[in-house]
């Protein structure tokens, strides 16, 4: 069995630790603090625009504007969240098409340059505005490709 010497404690010169009769009296406490006091809280949360009726008719109680005003936040609220998901459906409508389009004007501006440097007897110049062309198309098609497979294997 191991014997442990009290080893005292040197505090800085001038302060020393105050025990806890000195600390109940600097922040006037009752001496005998033997019953500790207990603080429930309670709160209740919701989901949604709308608490519930319950709550609606405390919140009257407080005062008779608030249950019209949270029943017009939450109706602009799902007018304003409705606006978006209209405007993100039309984006995610768009943007593929045009994505095309570029693509499409791409390899074929690339394969005119081709041809107009040919022409003109620039047969490295030609070779690379096909490889200028269709390089980026390339990568994109097969990043989008490795993309699909990734979403199809971690379906269910």
């Amino acid at each position: 069995m191991a014997c442990y010497e009290r080893v005292p404690q040197k505090y800085p010169a001038g302060k020393r630790k105050r025990n806890r009769r000195e600390l109940m009296a600097s922040q006037n406490l009752p001496e005998n603090l033997s019953k500790m006091s207990q603080v429930a809280i309670r709160g209740e949360i919701y989901q949604g625009p709308l608490p519930d009726p319950e709550m609606l008719e405390r919140y009257k109680n407080a005062d008779s504007s608030f249950p019209e005003r949270i029943v017009r936040m939450a109706e602009n609220h799902n007018a304003a969240d409705v606006g978006t998901k209209k405007s993100i459906s039309l984006s995610n409508l768009i943007i593929p098409i045009i994505g095309q389009v570029f693509t499409f004007l791409l390899g074929a501006g690339s394969l005119y340059v081709c041809v107009h440097l040919a022409g003109k007897g620039y047969a490295g110049g030609s070779i690379a505005a096909v490889i200028a062309g269709f390089a980026p198309i390339i990568i994109n098609a097969l990043k989008g490709f490795r993309h699909n497979n990734n979403t199809q294997q971690n379906k269910p």
